[in-house]
Parts: structure tokens; sequence; C-alpha cells
């Protein structure tokens, strides 16, 4: 009974963390673009530099907090790492909307996992709860806050299994399924916010080799973009790391401000209009650049929704080149789940979660099948996962002083 209420506890408390996460880095995101399109330009350029190292600074304290934290949450649950749960969430938080606000080419999904994980961290510690109660609790939290925040309570158990690598029993899974459920549809209510992304009820493309075509080209964007991740994290060189995101940022806000942020207006440009095809290579090039080389420099933040983004323009041109019309939605959507699975290797959760965003199951028709070809490529490639991959690479803020476990 206590496990149970313990369980209850933290999904509620992490799933109220993770939405609010959301709506926070929203409206900065919101101002951002604001600021970067108006007269208040000069005055964010400003700001950036000292934002960026006042950043670096907070990690450099709680090196933890660096990165997407899809990682550190792997390492707690395997019991390799173990950190000060309350100090990593403040510093991820603020760092986080923070690094948002300089107009990094990073997503919220990551931060939001690693959030709702410190909170069953920091409830097992206080409970003294050890072992599989302990991990439990870190993977509920973990599970609740990113199933509330994306309204994506299949993908989020899905996610645990394949991104997490933890293993639930059958009925930790079942109480998982029910309690994301539940989550889910309360912090919907009580936010009360209505997704951005529709979908016409077309959802099973006519042109199968348009979309066997985004999946070959999907697994190209994926092992580039792992190549060039793993290329610039390996570099010796830490400051020039972190001046770099600023310079490109400075640089894409004149030329190019469409690849600010997370990239959820890519998004929602590629749904709702057409691109001509040489605008959507240079978005999708710049985009590409720009997300690596902030992901590289550990800052707080993942990759979910620049890879996203990075499928919708992938997904724009392959319909555009096929004169796709009806079907060219339903390929962005293929593109987006494609591209977040040559990238991250979570073909189900990849699945899963475009379908929930969409609110169209039957989507899974085509982008299951879609996704499970990009992942059988990938692995015929040899190219490991972006977090495997990373795995080898030196961190960019110092030894981690938290206690690692070897």
């Amino acid at each position: 009974m206590k496990n149970l209420g313990l369980s209850v506890m933290v999904g509620l408390i992490a799933s109220l963390i993770g939405r609010s996460y959301k709506f926070v880095t929203g409206k900065v995101e919101e101002l951002l673009f604001f600021m970067s399109s108006g007269k208040l330009l000069l005055c964010w350029f400003t700001l950036i530099p000292f934002t960026t190292f006042l950043i670096v600074k907070m990690l450099k304290k709680q090196p933890c907090a660096s990165g997407s934290g899809i990682p550190q949450v792997r390492k707690v649950l395997s019991g390799q790492l173990d950190y000060d749960p309350l100090k990593v969430f403040l510093t991820k938080f603020s760092a986080g909307v923070l690094s948002m606000f300089c107009g990094y080419s990073l997503g919220t999904e990551g931060p939001t996992v690693q959030l709702g994980s410190t909170v069953g961290h920091f409830v097992a510690k206080r409970s003294r709860e050890e072992g599989k109660g302990r991990k439990f609790l870190i993977s509920i939290g973990a599970c609740s806050a990113m199933a509330s925040a994306f309204d994506a309570p299949l993908a989020s158990v899905a996610f645990l299994v394949e991104g997490l690598r933890y293993r639930p029993r059958l009925k930790q899974t079942v109480f998982l399924l029910f309690f994301t459920l539940v989550l889910s549809n309360l912090s919907g209510l009580i936010f009360k916010e209505e997704t951005d992304h529709h979908l016409s009820s077309v959802v099973i493309p006519s042109n199968v080799k348009a979309v066997f075509v985004l999946a070959v080209l999907s697994t190209m964007l994926g092992a580039l973009l792992t190549s060039i991740c793993v290329a610039l994290t390996r570099w010796k060189n830490s400051k020039a790391k972190i001046s770099l995101p600023i310079s490109l940022t400075l640089l894409f806000a004149i030329l190019s401000p469409e690849v600010l942020g997370s990239g959820a207006l890519l998004i929602k440009t590629g749904l709702s209009s057409t691109l001509p095809q040489s605008k959507t290579i240079l978005l999708l090039f710049i985009k590409s650049l720009f997300t690596a080389v902030c992901f590289a420099a550990k800052l707080p933040g993942g990759l979910f929704v620049p890879s996203l983004a990075l499928g919708s323009m992938l997904g724009m041109f392959t319909g555009s080149f096929f004169d796709s019309g009806q079907d060219l939605p339903v390929l962005v959507a293929c593109g987006m789940g494609c591209t977040l699975t040559a990238v991250l290797r979570i073909p189900i959760s990849s699945a899963l979660l475009i379908c929930e965003m969409f609110n169209q199951l039957s989507l899974l028709i085509a982008m299951l099948p879609a996704c499970l070809l990009v992942e059988a490529m990938m692995r015929l490639l040899k190219f490991k996962p972006l977090y495997d991959a990373l795995e080898l690479s030196k961190p960019v803020f110092g030894p981690v002083s938290q206690t690692e476990k070897i």
C-alpha cells in the first residue's frame, strides 16, 4: 500500500512538472521569436552571450543536468550513477528555459523525462526505497512527465522500454499504461490546451514508393546527424563548442530565423503549407547543422522536436518531389517518425508518438512499417543509437562531481 501511494504521488507531481515545463518553454519560445523578429533584436543579441555564460556556470556545478538527460536517467536506472536529484532538477529546469530563450536548436522531451525522473529519485531517497522499488519510482516519474507534457501515454511507456531500457514487470506495465492514460487526460483538462497539429482523414498514403524513398532519406539523414554529433562532441576545444552555437544563433537569426528554437515552427509549416524544394533543402541543411552544434555543446535540451522538425522538412521535400497532393500531410508525419527513429533508434515509440500527436492511431498502419524499415537499415549500416555512440565522448563541462559507480 505504501509503494502504491508513493507511485501515485510521484506520478502526479511529475505530471504537473512535465506539463509546467512544456508550458514555460513554450511561452519563452514565443518571446524568443518576438524579440528576434522586431525592434528588440539587438537587445536579444546582447543577452545571448551573457545567458549562455550563466548556463555554462550552472552546468559546471551540476554536470548531470547537461544535454538531454536521457543517458543520465539510463545510468541511474542501471545503478551506474547517483546524484542529488533536487539540485539537478533546479539546474535542469532553469538552464533549459534559458537555453530556449537563447534560441538554440534543442527540444524539451529529454529534459522533461529527466525532470520527472528526479521526482521519483528524490522520493525514493527520502523514503529509503532501494532496488526495484527505487527504479520503479524513477521510471514512473519519467514516464508520467513525458505522458502529460506531450499527451502521449502509449509512446511514453514504449519509450521507457526502448529509450530508457527499463524492463517493467507485467503488473507494473499495466499500472503504467492505466496511470499515464489518466494523467494525460487529467493534465489536458487542467491546462486546456488544444493540439496545433491537425491531419486529414487520409492516413494511408496512396504512393507506397514515396514512403519507401522517405524511409531511405530519413536513414541517410539520421546517419549523417549521428556522425556530425559524435565528431563535434569528441572535439577537444570545449570553449569553441560553446562559442559556436552562439555564433550560429546570431547568424541564423538574421539569415533564417525559422530554424531558431526547438523546431515547432517548422513542423507547423510542413503541415499547413508547402515550400519550394530549394527552400526546403536549405532549411533542412541549416537546421541539421544547427541542431548538431547545439547538441554537441551539451546544452540542456533534447533531440525529439528538432528531429521531428527535420523529418517534417524531409516529408515535405519527398511529397513535393512525387507531387503527392492530399498525401503530403501524411508524408510529413511519416517523415517525422522515420527521422526520429533514425536518430534515436526507437521505432515503436516514434510511431506511437506521432500517432498520438496527431490523434490518429490509424496512422500506425503506415507509420510502424516505415519506422521498422528505418531501424533495419540503420542496423544494416551498423550505426549505433546516438546516445550509445556518445558514451565514449568526453563531457564538455569537466568531470562529473556526483557519485558515479563503475
